[in-house]
C-alpha cells in the first residue's frame, strides 16, 4: 500500500469505513455500493442532513427512492452514527441548560447518562443560592 493510499484511508469517514467492513453488506456487493454511495451523499452536508427524514433526503437527492433512504437511515451502522451526533448536540444543550439553572436540563442529563454506554457513578447536585443581602440595614 502506497503512502497516498494510507493517507486516503486515514481521511475516510468512520461511517463509510464501517459500511465497507460490515459483514452483512459484504454478502451483497450491489447493496453495499449503494449504501456507501448514499453515505457519501449524506455526508456531503452532514450538518443539515443529520435531522432529515427519508422523505426530505429524497427531495434533496431524488436519485434514490424514499424507501432506499429509509432503509439507509435505519441501517444499524448508520443509525448508530447519526445517534452519536444527535446525542453530542443534546449533551451540549443540556450542559448549557445546567449552566443557566434550567431544571429540565438535569432530567435530560440523567436520561443521557442512563442510556449512554459510559458508566458514571457520580451524583449531580445543583444548588441555587439566593442573592446576597446586607442584613445590617
Amino acid at each position: 500500500m502506497s503512502k497516498k493510499d494510507k493517507k486516503e484511508e486515514e481521511k475516510e469517514n468512520e461511517l463509510i469505513k464501517n459500511l465497507k467492513n460490515d459483514e452483512k453488506l459484504r454478502e451483497n456487493p450491489d447493496f453495499r455500493m449503494e449504501m456507501i454511495s448514499m453515505a457519501t451523499l449524506f455526508l456531503d452536508d452532514l450538518a443539515n442532513n443529520i435531522y432529515k427524514t427519508s422523505i426530505e433526503m429524497n427531495a434533496i437527492v431524488p436519485y434514490y427512492t424514499i424507501d432506499a433512504w429509509k432503509e439507509f437511515l435505519n441501517y444499524p451502522i448508520v443509525r448508530k452514527y447519526i445517534k452519536s451526533f444527535r446525542d453530542e448536540k443534546i449533551n451540549i444543550v443540556a450542559d448549557q441548560g445546567l449552566a443557566e439553572g434550567d431544571r429540565g436540563a438535569v432530567t435530560i442529563k440523567k436520561a443521557i447518562q442512563e442510556g449512554g454506554p459510559q458508566i458514571n457513578n457520580s451524583n449531580l447536585i445543583l444548588i441555587r443560592l439566593p442573592e446576597k443581602k446586607d442584613w445590617e440595614e
